[in-house]
């Protein structure tokens, strides 16, 4: 991934710092999407996986973020949130978040919850479209 290859400096931080981010946060989120669509890529099974990459979760985000997880642990929830923290940074207009929720409507059987998603994820700011 191209952000990896920069020298740590200057640059790095402004590019983390456009997106409200350390820069080691910042790196572990780019690592964790190429993660999760190498496991998209591949056809693997991402619905109820735990990751075994874990992204750092930002101490103090510029914007809106979740609560850490119940559980602590990197699975589907996190990262889609972190996606559109990203997102909501390059695109305030984007359709993502109404996108997935239609999905998911569409397959009433599915449980959330084994994705990490908690009980009252529709309320988390970032959820709401």
């Amino acid at each position: 991934i191209l952000y990896e290859n920069l020298l740590p400096g200057k640059i790095k931080r402004s590019i983390a710092a456009y997106f409200g981010l350390a820069d080691k946060v910042f790196a572990s989120w780019l690592h964790s999407v190429v993660y999760v669509r190498n496991i998209c890529a591949h056809h693997s099974r991402l619905w109820n996986k735990t990751l075994s990459i874990r992204p750092l979760m930002p101490r103090s985000p510029r914007n809106t973020f979740i609560k850490l997880p119940a559980n602590g642990t990197p699975q589907v929830y996190f990262i889609l949130s972190m996606i559109i923290y990203l997102l909501n940074t390059i695109n305030p207009n984007h359709t993502f978040v109404s996108r997935f929720k239609a999905l998911l409507s569409r397959y009433p059987s599915i449980d959330v919850r084994a994705m990490g998603f908690p009980e009252d994820w529709k309320t988390e700011s970032i959820w709401k479209d």
